[in-house]
């Protein structure tokens, strides 16, 4: 594999487990420099550690990005560590199952804090820095921002509110050279599920044959950032999902309002939240 990315200053939040972890880890074997951000020291602490041991340099930042100044702070830091900046990597986002009928509306609000206003924030902190390199913003969302689904949908809210970002962020900063790639994931290995908050009676872990490895996504990821590609779906049932609702709604809404969805059956067409790791 070439080192495709020789010399790039890459800051990835998220980035203690899951395809955070995995994309920092690939990204440092190909000669980028790192700060890995995240809110659990020691599993930042093992991921710097793995990325020497390979060679590679990586920095650490602990944010706690439900704050808007952790988020702001953290691309200070990351500048005043690298000494510049090509890609940002949005990439840190948790899970809330709950009907939107009884969801709690202050974990709600913190649920749009992170998944959202922290990467509206940190982006706007990046981007005179971005625009002098031509760097890449990457969004991690998700396919489920593309449809609302039933006991997550405040989680897909802020993955098509993040969407929307990203397409209007590409087109306003085109003519500077900062370049926008959407990241949607669908079913990944990781242990999203268990960090998920839960309010109500929902399963802990969803059942499906088509779950994506988080280093297979790393690598799709890797891949559309060198590519500088525009948008990017991870696995068959992002994509059997965003057929279903483009062809056949009638049916997708029929099929999510069943007794078989809601008792909690997994339809390799109806892809739960993806799989990533709490900021």
């Amino acid at each position: 594999m070439g080192a495709r990315f020789t010399g790039q200053r890459i800051v990835i939040t998220g980035a203690s487990s899951g395809i955070g972890r995995e994309l920092a880890l690939l990204l440092a074997r190909e000669g980028a420099a790192l700060v890995v951000a995240g809110r659990d020291r020691a599993r930042l602490d093992a991921v710097a550690r793995e990325i020497a041991a390979a060679g590679g340099k990586a920095t650490i930042a602990v944010a706690e990005l439900a704050e808007r100044a952790a988020a702001i702070g953290l691309i200070d830091e990351s500048l005043a560590a690298l000494g510049g900046l090509d890609v940002l990597v949005n990439n840190a986002g948790y899970g809330l199952s709950a009907r939107l009928a009884d969801a709690p509306l202050d974990e709600v609000e913190r649920l749009f804090a992170v998944n959202l206003h922290a990467v509206i924030a940190a982006t706007q902190r990046a981007l005179p820095a971005l625009r002098a390199t031509r760097g890449v913003v990457v969004n991690v969302g998700s396919v489920v921002g593309r449809r609302g689904l039933p006991t997550i949908g405040a989680y897909c809210m802020t993955k098509a509110a993040l969407a929307s970002f990203s397409e209007a962020l590409r087109a306003e900063e085109a003519a500077a050279g900062v370049h926008v790639l959407q990241v949607e994931p669908g079913m990944t290995a990781t242990a999203f599920s268990d960090h998920r908050v839960i309010h109500g009676d929902h399963p802990r872990r969803y059942r499906s044959r088509f779950v994506m490895p988080a280093a297979t996504a790393a690598r799709r990821i890797a891949s559309a950032l060198a590519r500088r590609r525009d948008r990017v779906v991870l696995g068959l049932p992002g994509w059997l999902m965003i057929a279903a609702n483009t062809f056949a709604p009638w049916a997708l809404n029929r099929l999510l309002a069943s007794p078989a969805y809601r008792s909690g059956n997994d339809s390799p067409a109806v892809a739960p939240p993806p799989e990533r790791p709490a900021p």
